[in-house]
């Protein structure tokens, strides 16, 4: 098979979006397709949202949407605003909303606040969906268009019904060895504007011939990611990139969801540092023994009862550590973990 020649346009904006964010190809090359997307969604009856998540804070998601901002079509920067002004900005001016803080509006102890902007969310990824509200002193019943592209940038997980309509990139801290440039907008903005540029030729383009286009799309995804995810494929594949982008798709929704413990995580990824010392290796028994004597720590109460392996598997898993079979002194073996499986998780983390 011949190897794909990605149009130039794909390598100037995935290299622009690394300039100032750590992620991986994958996640950058999907970013790089629903850029462009934004820009001839008019041309889809779907459109997914994509969800930039992180474990914790300080891991780019904020910086990611600023180099977004400078790139999509219609761009709207907004932190928690109010139901009436999304309604109405996204039924009149169909911008791409940059939604950052989305945790927020999706927290329990919250939510009742949020609930229009939920069925805004649960509503806007297909053309032609509206939400009813009244309007007015007549309160006159008003059907508000949702349909257009979004970004959801928050901790930890959202809820199924978003996160079936998304597209999964999980950020992480950088470590100390990974060098991103300033993003210094006054200086950035007029050479992003260029590429923007250039990105508004293309669609202007070949929008037109992307109407109706059906692509083979991954078996590895669900029916409803392969729905909304078509459009992304159909652009690769005018950018000469379609191999790659099939590939990052099934990448980025393969891996674990996150959950909405990660302050629980970071403390125990700490105290598994604290009681690893210089060990190679320890077993599951051996290491919830240890944190259940760290003074003030939570793993003997935790939720009411100890911490227990599974616990510690589950909050481990969203750093991509997972137990394996040990070898300890004396020749026995166990299940375990190894510092060389938490070490990345270290550096990146504390």
């Amino acid at each position: 098979m011949t190897k794909q020649k990605p149009n130039p346009l794909v390598s100037e904006l995935t290299d622009f979006i690394k300039r100032f964010v750590v992620m991986g190809d994958a996640k950058t090359l999907v970013v790089a397709m629903w850029i462009i997307h934004t820009h001839c969604v008019e041309s889809s009856v779907q459109t997914p949202y994509l969800a930039v998540t992180s474990p914790e804070r300080q891991c780019g998601k904020s910086r990611l949407l600023e180099v977004m901002e400078l790139l999509v079509a219609r761009p709207w920067m907004a932190v928690l605003p109010s139901e009436a002004v999304v309604y109405r900005n996204i039924s009149e001016n169909k911008p791409t909303l940059l939604l950052d803080e989305v945790d927020t509006i999706f927290n329990p102890r919250t939510a009742d606040k949020y609930e229009g902007l939920r069925a805004l969310l649960n509503a806007g990824h297909r053309r032609g969906a509206t939400v009813p509200r009244c309007v007015g002193s007549s309160n006159e019943v008003v059907e508000f268009s949702t349909f257009g592209p979004k970004v959801l940038a928050g901790i930890g997980m959202l809820p199924d019904t978003v996160a079936d309509r998304s597209i999964p990139v999980r950020l992480e801290r950088k470590r100390r060895d990974e060098k991103v440039e300033r993003f210094n907008r006054r200086s950035v903005e007029p050479e992003s504007a260029g590429l923007r540029e250039r990105i508004e030729a293309w669609a202007k383009s070949n929008a037109a011939a992307l109407d109706g286009v059906q692509v083979p799309m991954p078996e590895e995804l669900s029916d409803r990611e392969q729905d909304g995810c078509e459009c992304l494929v159909a652009i690769a594949k005018k950018l000469k990139c379609s191999v790659r982008v099939r590939k990052a798709l099934i990448e980025l929704f393969t891996s674990e969801r996150l959950d909405d413990q990660e302050s629980m995580r970071l403390r125990l990824l700490r105290d598994i540092q604290k009681v690893f010392g210089d060990r190679k290796v320890m077993s599951t028994e051996a290491l919830i023994s240890a944190l259940y004597a760290i003074e003030e720590a939570p793993w003997s109460n935790y939720y009411g009862r100890g911490l227990e392996p599974r616990d510690v598997g589950n909050l481990l898993r969203q750093f991509d550590v997972s137990s394996t079979t040990v070898a300890l002194k004396g020749g026995s073996r166990k299940k375990g973990y190894k510092r060389d499986d938490l070490s990345e998780a270290w550096s990146r983390y504390l």
